[in-house]
């Protein structure tokens, strides 16, 4: 199944492609399962998945800087870690068949649902309130922790630690570009994204609380 080995790790045959995008829509399938989702929190995934993909793709000539960990982070943070981690699947998928798909869309796609994993942990306060600090240090961390996971595309039998730490060392400069472009694309719009999750949050609120209401009427 493995052709070659390119700069992210093997190369797939096309049934191995297959293989991996249809694994990935069942597992951002999977996520989804058992949760609550409310037509208008679709309606803002699939908006914000739709950006993301075409940010990500825009920008793909500019080396390693990824505006989709901080929309993962902001999503992971604000809808959860299942749904964070199914936007972070989908957005590499979709992307990934644009600019290239292959065996390292599984570990960019483990990669990026770690750091929505990490959002979910986060405490971001409100719009009101929004703490900038937190939401920096964690876009920054996030950029070294997805690379790291990303990276273990490329390990082969007979790869020896050393080997891979080197690989990874090398890799420290295009990791601090995408760190610096994480703090650089919250500056920019981490507040706005914040803001439209947190008002289908509200919408959410509001509609439970006039069902209950109703409930409690009835």
């Amino acid at each position: 199944m493995f052709q070659a080995f390119g700069f992210h790790g093997p190369e797939l045959s096309p049934l191995g492609d297959v293989m991996v995008d249809v694994g990935l829509v069942g597992l951002a399938f999977a996520l989804l399962t058992g949760t609550s989702v409310k037509r208008q929190e679709i309606l803002t995934l699939v908006t914000l998945v739709v950006a993301t993909v075409a940010l990500r793709v825009l920008m793909q000539p500019i080396p390693n800087v990824q505006p989709v960990t901080l929309c993962v982070l902001l999503v992971g943070s604000q809808l959860g870690a299942r749904r964070g981690m199914a936007f972070a699947v989908m957005v590499t998928l979709l992307s990934n068949m644009i600019i290239g798909d292959g065996w390292w869309t599984l570990f960019q796609a483990a990669g990026w649902s770690a750091v929505a994993l990490l959002g979910s942990r986060l405490e971001l306060g409100s719009t009101d309130s929004f703490r900038y600090g937190t939401l920096y240090a964690a876009s920054f961390g996030s950029a070294f922790l997805f690379g790291a996971i990303a990276s273990l595309s490329i390990l082969e039998p007979g790869m020896g630690l050393v080997d891979f730490a080197i690989y990874l060392a090398q890799g420290w400069p295009f990791d601090l570009l995408h760190a610096l472009g994480n703090i650089t694309f919250a500056a920019w719009f981490g507040l706005f994204v914040f803001r439209s999750l947190e008002a289908d949050m509200s919408l959410e609120a509001i509609e439970q609380s006039v069902v209950e209401g109703h409930v409690t009427e009835g």
